[in-house]
């Protein structure tokens, strides 16, 4: 629940809840810090928070703390732009490294020869594919040697489920009941990752879920894998065209496509700054 204090009058006090997020949002488009205007990056990210925090049937929230959670994820935007930065200089380093390049080179000659055995991959050794990804990410995926970039998890014995696999987010991110599951490209990739890199990897076909048979040629045929499950080996194959967009657009952007999970965490986070 959401209330809001009605200021159409100078010196009001009265407050009233608010239903609407929408009109929500427009009426503290002005009251946040930074303002927004009816429409861009910054007010879609308000409209979430204002949402959230109406949608939400446990808590009680005002304007105070509608405001502090969208500063926040604000801030938390302005870090991640900074990170890109100097992830994506480290980046420049592995791909100016010649360990880097040779491994790189090996695995995009693999992958070429695999797309003559498409039906086959189950009985290979392994199995090679591509990512495009944002700089910190990537830097992640090549610190940990893994399929999502995060801390490597137990030796798995299973892989993801046909049905887990056939999810569609539009993020490459499924969350399932066993963890969470990443996508790759089982084919190459072009015009991919504005402003990131493209990785190449290799896996155990057993580790991964392959699609069918019969789309393995077609387009980015996905890979999934879980996202803590060991790559077999990892390198930076080449970086993406360079972004026009705002950075810190991109990085609300990237927020906002993570659900509503950091509007709801950020307002929580505001009871305890009351």
């Amino acid at each position: 629940m959401l209330v809001l204090t009605d200021q159409t009058k100078s010196g009001s006090t009265e407050t009233f809840p608010q239903k609407d997020f929408i009109e929500g949002a427009k009426i503290l488009a002005d009251r946040v810090d930074p303002p927004t205007k009816s429409a861009g990056t910054l007010h879609k990210l308000l409209t979430v928070v204002v949402q959230v925090a109406i949608e939400d049937t446990e808590n009680t929230f005002t304007e105070q703390d509608v405001a502090y959670a969208y500063r926040k994820l604000v801030r938390l935007a302005q870090a991640r732009v900074l990170k890109w930065q100097a992830d994506a200089a480290t980046c420049e380093k592995f791909l100016a490294d010649k360990e880097n390049g040779q491994r790189a080179g090996w695995l995009s000659k693999v992958q070429r020869d695999q797309d003559k055995r498409l039906g086959t991959l189950e009985t290979s050794d392994f199995v090679v594919f591509t990512r495009g990804t944002d700089p910190t990410q990537a830097l992640n995926i090549m610190t940990y040697e893994t399929f999502g970039g995060v801390w490597p998890g137990p030796q798995r014995t299973d892989k993801p489920t046909e049905d887990q696999a056939g999810v569609q987010t539009g993020y490459g991110i499924k969350m399932t009941s066993q963890g969470r599951l990443e996508e790759w490209s089982l084919g190459t990739l072009d015009g991919f990752s504005t402003g990131g890199y493209m990785l190449i990897a290799a896996a155990k076909p057993t580790a991964v879920r392959l699609p069918p048979v019969k789309v393995r040629g077609a387009g980015e045929s996905g890979v999934t894998g879980f996202a803590d499950q060991r790559l077999l080996g990892v390198a930076i194959l080449k970086a993406g065209p360079k972004s026009t967009a705002d950075p810190l657009e991109r990085a609300i952007e990237g927020l906002m496509k993570q659900g509503q999970d950091n509007a709801a965490s950020a307002l929580r986070d505001a009871i305890l700054h009351r």
